[in-house]
């Protein structure tokens, strides 16, 4: 042990061997020579500023037994250690309000981790662009076993795993500020919403902020006006690559992006 570490354990002499009030009874520790060897039974105690070798008495503890092929067991009351002794194995007992505690703690624990492992893997989050459905779809979105909208998009983009779902138009933002390859995304349906719309179509509830998304992708014709936004990843009119942005009516048919 370095020199650095055995003075660092005197300094907590006084609360590792039994002081009841540090700050009362702490005083300097002199060690001379080597430290005493102990006898069986007996313990290097600290008494006196010094360190000596004595049963712990003082300390609450009445004795320490060999135990060999049994267990040390608190089998005292009021509290701390106040008497060890040796049990054989599987002889122990506790009362049965302990056992209830007990099984109850662990019920709580095994509920918590269940929800919290529920909330991880079903829970969705943003995320970035991974690629297209596999099948066109048309506003209205519907899997058949899902709800129409929404969780429809979110089972058509499932292949890219648990947490994937329709990507929304800042996802796809992020995907592009984060340097994601983006090669094929062309004209996919996004969820867009901005409450804005086009004053020449009027739409219905023109600020429910259901005219860019296709009523949350639960619209497929036209008399409402709404409609939704498509996004394109390619080369752009003037030149260079960017990204693009389209009105789509909602009866028409094409792939999904996906973020996950």
């Amino acid at each position: 042990m370095s020199k650095m570490k055995f003075a660092f354990l005197l300094s907590l002499a006084p609360l590792m061997m039994g002081s009841d009030d540090v700050a009362s009874q702490y005083e300097a520790l002199t060690v001379n020579g080597m430290l005493p060897i102990c006898q069986t039974g007996e313990y290097l105690t600290y008494q006196g500023g010094n360190l000596v070798c004595a049963i712990p008495a003082s300390n609450g503890v009445t004795g320490v037994t060999n135990c060999t092929g049994q267990l040390l067991t608190n089998t005292g009351a009021g509290g701390e250690f106040k008497t060890l002794s040796c049990t054989a194995k599987g002889g122990a007992s506790i009362s049965s309000s302990d056992i209830t505690r007990v099984t109850t703690l662990s019920n709580n624990v095994t509920q918590l981790n269940t929800t919290v492992n529920n909330l991880t893997a079903a829970s969705p989050s943003r995320g970035y662009y991974v690629g297209l459905t596999a099948a066109n779809t048309g506003g209205q979105m519907y899997v058949a076993g899902s709800d129409v909208g929404i969780p429809s998009g979110a089972k058509l983009c499932s292949s890219y795993g648990p947490k994937a779902h329709v990507c929304t138009s800042y996802e796809i933002y992020a995907s592009v500020a984060a340097g994601k390859n983006m090669a094929t995304l062309v004209d996919a349906w996004v969820y867009n919403e901005s409450w804005n719309f086009t004053l020449s179509q009027n739409p219905a509830e023109p600020d429910a902020g259901l005219s860019e998304n296709c009523a949350s992708f639960v619209y497929s014709s036209a008399h409402l006006f709404y409609a939704g936004q498509t996004m394109t990843y390619g080369a752009l009119p003037g030149g260079g690559m960017g990204l693009m942005l389209k009105q789509r009516g909602c009866p028409s048919a094409t792939k999904a992006a996906c973020c996950n």
